[in-house]
């Protein structure tokens, strides 16, 4: 008896590295945790995949998936995304946590660095608008400040206005005032005659009619001398 069980001891003592060896026996290692991430910085709004694949357990399975994304948000799951919004540049922890089949956790983490996004670029957009009053009531050589057009600022910014220039089809030519800055969605109305100037009203200050009464052409010019807009009319 003695001897047989001597020789099962021997037996186990032979086999047993080989049964290790093959996963036989579980010794209760902990998992390895791994992440890639789509982005690890960008813009905000930043939308981010985050794929644990390639975590993994050499004597199991692993089963769960916890996500905590550094702003105070979690998830689970093998793959989750996950959107950042900020104000100023932040780096975020993003840290993965796997457990295998066994209740055995294993961590790891990485970086997301979160950038604000950019202003858009400002623009600037002047037009001639309704109305534009070239045929004053009355004698036009009398009654020169009933002549008058109107432009409004509808780009993104306020527009200094210095040295721009509009000009009629027989080449007359109004100068803006130094100065002159016409607010974001303001409109201002130049009159050809005489008068005080102010944010919302310019005077032309000519001696004569400005805008033919049948047809015209209005070019605004900026400092420049580059054309800016146009406005064509015909009375007939």
């Amino acid at each position: 008896m003695a001897r047989r069980i001597a020789r099962s001891l021997f037996l186990v003592g032979l086999l047993a590295p080989l049964m290790l060896a093959s996963g036989c026996f579980r010794i209760g290692a902990s998992p390895i945790a791994l992440f890639i991430v789509s982005s690890a910085e960008g813009e905000s709004p930043l939308t981010v995949i985050f794929d644990a694949s390639e975590s993994d357990d050499p004597n199991g399975a692993v089963i769960r998936y916890e996500w905590d994304f550094g702003d105070g948000s979690t998830a689970t799951g093998r793959i989750a995304i996950h959107v950042y919004i900020v104000e100023s540049e932040t780096t975020f922890t993003v840290r993965l946590t796997v457990t295998d089949d066994d209740g055995n956790p294993s961590s790891t983490s990485r970086t997301v660095t979160v950038r604000p996004a950019l202003p858009p670029p400002e623009t600037f957009r002047i037009e001639f608008v309704w109305p534009f009053h070239y045929d004053a009531d009355g004698d036009d050589a009398v009654n020169l400040n009933d002549e008058y057009f109107a432009l409004r600022n509808t780009g993104s910014q306020p527009l200094d206005l210095t040295g721009w220039t509009v000009s009629n089809e027989r080449g007359a030519e109004y100068r803006f005032p130094d100065g002159f800055v016409l607010s974001l969605g303001a409109t201002v109305y130049i009159h050809s005659g005489v008068g005080a100037n102010s944010d919302a009203i310019l005077h032309w200050n000519a001696e004569a009619p400005v805008w033919n009464d049948q047809s015209d052409i209005a070019v605004l010019r900026d400092a420049g001398r580059v054309i800016v807009t146009y406005y064509a009319y015909s009375a007939r």
